[in-house]
């Protein structure tokens, strides 16, 4: 099978296509012999630096120097036309008429191709396909016809895929596909439960209004003192301006914390941030809003247990239906210091859910797996 895969906006990007638009394309070479073609558009933030062990795996092809969206369609066109005739399967993220319309040229030029779309869903997507929507069954039938040339689409989220799969525009070609964790370059994935140290992590862009990082602080106040100093809290990711002054004034106003909050900026070496999450015991995540959230993921892989809000339908999906870990919905102080606590007074307890983290993300959100399902669909999907 010769697959390729097309992203606008700034995807020629080695984070990007670290994460799961590359990851589907590596697994589908690595454990089912597929010739891959990653393409994506101009980033303007850096030039993009690629893992040779990725390199290996999957071709890589910048198709346009535009920054701007409506030349990088016309680009698309144009390398659609010169080149979907050699492909057997082609992927696109997300939704909308420049999507529908870039299948329907694919189709033109090469009617045996599977066109298959990750939605990409967030809470936005959702709610533009939900039932509920007022005139919903025009609005499907309408959206359904549009897409005609997609083959499937996969959406991230079981209770999105529940909800949507029956519905006219979904109707058999919805599939239930979700992200996974990236190990690319990882020297070692292994994990030692006994060597696990006393530490919470949280691990985002820390400040922003999604990640809610105050409200992990103000939880490690609500912390008993005997227990919290037996324990270290580390935040992860770079810091808002704002954020930096507002755990410094934090800090001055509760000075017996200082030895116990560890601020370890921006960490881009990816085996220096899982070797911290294979030393952590929990991973707390109290944002307002994400998707997949993918740290929380990664977190659990490498054995941290999740105290995470209902930032998202996937929560659900994360926790197994909330058999590991904790989901706290009442967005306090005083209900994420009563989920770490439970966990950071019982070795036992967390022990078994640090290992119980483990089994089911490796099982569930390894892209040897998805990657296995993914082939599946391609392979039901394909034509001649």
């Amino acid at each position: 099978m010769r697959i390729l895969e097309i992203l606008s906006g700034p995807s020629y990007d080695s984070v990007i296509a670290y994460k799961d638009a590359g990851m589907l394309l590596y697994e589908l070479n690595k454990s089912f012999n597929y010739t891959t073609n990653y393409c994506g558009c101009n980033s303007s933030e850096y030039e993009a630096e690629w893992n040779p062990q990725f390199l290996k795996s999957v071709g890589i092809n910048k198709i346009s120097e535009s920054l701007e969206f409506k030349q990088q369609v016309l680009d698309i066109k144009e390398y659609i036309k010169d080149h979907i005739i050699s492909y057997d399967a082609v992927i696109f993220f997300n939704y909308g008429n420049t999507i529908y319309k870039l299948a329907k040229l694919c189709k033109q030029v090469n009617p045996k191709v599977v066109v298959y779309v990750k939605l990409d869903m967030g809470k936005g997507g959702y709610a533009h396909f939900s039932p509920n929507r007022d005139f919903f069954f025009l609005r499907s039938y309408f959206e359904a016809f549009k897409s005609r040339y997609i083959d499937f689409f996969t959406v991230e989220t079981e209770e999105y895929y529940n909800t949507l799969k029956d519905t006219p525009i979904f109707k058999g070609r919805l599939h239930y596909l979700p992200n996974g964790v990236s190990t690319l370059g990882i020297d070692d994935v292994t994990v030692n439960v006994e060597q696990k140290e006393n530490i919470v992590i949280t691990v985002g862009r820390l400040g922003i209004y999604e990640k809610n990082t105050e409200l992990f602080l103000d939880s490690i106040l609500e912390i008993p003192d005997n227990l919290r100093n037996q324990w270290k809290f580390y935040l992860v990711g770079p810091q808002t301006e704002e954020f930096s002054k507002y755990i410094a004034k934090f800090i001055e106003d509760n000075p017996m914390l200082e030895s116990n909050i560890v601020q370890l900026g921006n960490i881009t070496d990816r085996n220096e941030l899982f070797d911290l999450l294979k030393k952590s015991k929990i991973i707390c995540m109290p944002s307002r809003t994400e998707s997949t959230c993918i740290a929380t993921l990664e977190g659990m892989y490498f054995g941290c247990v999740p105290i995470i809000s209902r930032y998202s339908s996937f929560v659900r999906d994360t926790t197994n239906n909330e058999t590991i870990g904790k989901v706290v919905d009442d967005y306090t102080s005083s209900g994420f210091a009563k989920a770490m606590v439970e966990y950071m007074e019982d070795e036992v307890l967390i022990k078994a859910e640090v290992e119980k983290a483990i089994s089911y993300s490796r099982d569930t959100f390894d892209y040897k797996t998805i990657g296995a399902e993914l082939n599946r669909l391609l392979m039901l999907y394909k034509k001649g």
